[in-house]
């Protein structure tokens, strides 16, 4: 990379760096020249100008800090000129002094800095996890509620209608499979009138998607749709903010939020029977709309996918490409690894003990590849020591179930770090190297 791409400030945060850079390196001169016109470097008394590239450094590392030194060094010469000072008179101790200084406090801020983008990127991704766990959650809670009350009428389940949304392609424009979500909302939340729009950049547009009944085009200032865009939840006109007391023509308005915090729709709904603006109706519109949305997420990862993974899950491999970014970017690792036994009854039932013994973070994948069966597990956030735990963990699981470890009943293992670009190779490599290896009897 060329050094002018280091220099050039790159977005707000850093054009606020070099200005604070600027200011107080500046400011600090100006003030210590005004104190000592004749000393403004501070060498015959403890130097308190060197203070600010110190804190400088402290805040925004190394680099910063040596551009303030040289905004001092520059300060000086043209204090020396104008003073007709001798360059033989520098002060070499005074700047190598402060340089190492400078550079000792920027190295400190670096490290705690690279420490606290680790931290915020772990919770992030464990915030985002969690989210997504929770709205599957409440859907698995959902549909066994629903199975339990045995839907006389309903042309079809709940469970038909997700994976409906799961087999959505990607479009370039707009949103994909608008149609089959609105369907499912209809026969699920009893909705009458209703309307889904996209949303890019907090701006709804105003022709509907997809909408049921005789819905007429959104109204971006109604007093409903601002505050859903606003807030980011649903809102509906028997919220606490007492939204009944204001001109709106919509009952409720959902928005289509990732589980990242996207907002990429609302869906306005004009009309729907009383009975059907209840909690749990809400609950449900609400959840399903948001699994909508991490559902178009997915699906832009699926032009990554190679022919020999077209049946690779979405999330597994949005999992997969998350946690590449984050070990690329933050050496944060996770680890891939794989099973592979001869496709067999008794191999389904083993395999499927393992896709069982997950924790929380964990994504599997089973798939058949010729006459070999194959269990991926993704590990999110876990290093060479906690693949240890895991294989202890499984081993344990085998021997209590079927009293031998996974390895004397013929399930071969293999475990990977996600290290390569693109991850789609990686995945294509252990799947490969397990079967070779399978059919290896020596390895």
């Amino acid at each position: 990379m060329n050094l002018y791409q280091h220099l050039i400030p790159h977005g707000k945060t850093e054009y606020w760096q070099w200005g604070e850079t600027l200011g107080i390196s500046l400011g600090a001169l100006l003030l210590s020249y005004s104190l000592l016109p004749g000393d403004p470097l501070n060498t015959h008394v403890f130097p308190w100008i060197w203070m600010a590239p110190v804190l400088i450094a402290l805040r925004y590392g190394v680099f910063m800090g040596v551009v303030s030194v040289l905004i001092f060094l520059g300060g000086w010469l043209v204090w020396a000129t104008d003073q007709a000072v001798s360059y033989a008179a520098f002060p070499r101790i005074t700047f190598l002094g402060g340089t190492l200084m400078v550079m000792i406090s920027g190295e400190f801020s670096g490290v705690w800095i690279s420490r606290t983008r680790r931290i915020e990127e772990l919770q992030h991704y464990t915030e985002q996890r969690l989210e997504l766990l929770t709205r599957r959650l409440y859907l698995l809670s959902l549909s066994h509620d629903r199975l339990e009350q045995d839907l006389i009428g309903r042309p079809s389940s709940l469970r038909e209608g997700l994976k409906e949304l799961n087999r959505i392609l990607p479009a370039v424009n707009g949103l994909p499979g608008a149609d089959i979500y609105l369907a499912l909302v209809v026969r699920q939340c009893n909705l009458s009138v209703a309307g889904l729009h996209a949303v890019n950049e907090g701006q709804i547009s105003p022709e509907s998607v997809a909408s049921i009944g005789a819905f007429t085009p959104v109204d971006d200032q109604d007093p409903l749709i601002a505050h859903c865009i606003k807030s980011g939840e649903l809102v509906h006109i028997n919220t606490e903010e007492n939204l009944t007391e204001l001109p709106s023509r919509y009952l409720v308005a959902v928005p289509a939020k990732t589980a990242d915090g996207r907002l990429i729709a609302i869906m306005a709904v004009e009309k729907m029977p009383f009975f059907a603006l209840q909690t749990e109706n809400m609950q449900t519109l609400s959840v399903l709309t948001s699994y909508y949305a991490d559902t178009i997420t997915a699906t832009e990862f699926t032009p990554f996918l190679t022919d020999t993974l077209k049946d690779c899950p979405i999330d597994f491999f949005k999992a997969m490409h998350t946690l590449r970014r984050l070990q690329k970017d933050m050496q944060i690792s996770s680890m891939l690894v794989g099973f592979a036994a001869l496709d067999t009854r008794e191999s389904a039932e083993q395999l499927k003990s393992i896709a069982n013994a997950v924790r929380g973070l964990d994504e599997t994948w089973t798939l058949v590849r010729g006459e070999w069966r194959l269990c991926l597990v993704l590990l999110p956030l876990a290093g060479a020591g906690a693949l240890g735990g895991y294989l202890d963990r499984i081993e344990h699981i085998f021997v209590e179930r079927f009293g031998t470890r996974p390895g004397q009943m013929g399930i071969l293992t293999r475990s990977v770090t996600l290290e390569q670009d693109p991850i789609s190779t990686r995945l294509d490599d252990l799947i490969v190297a397990l079967t070779e290896r399978a059919h290896d009897p020596q390895q």
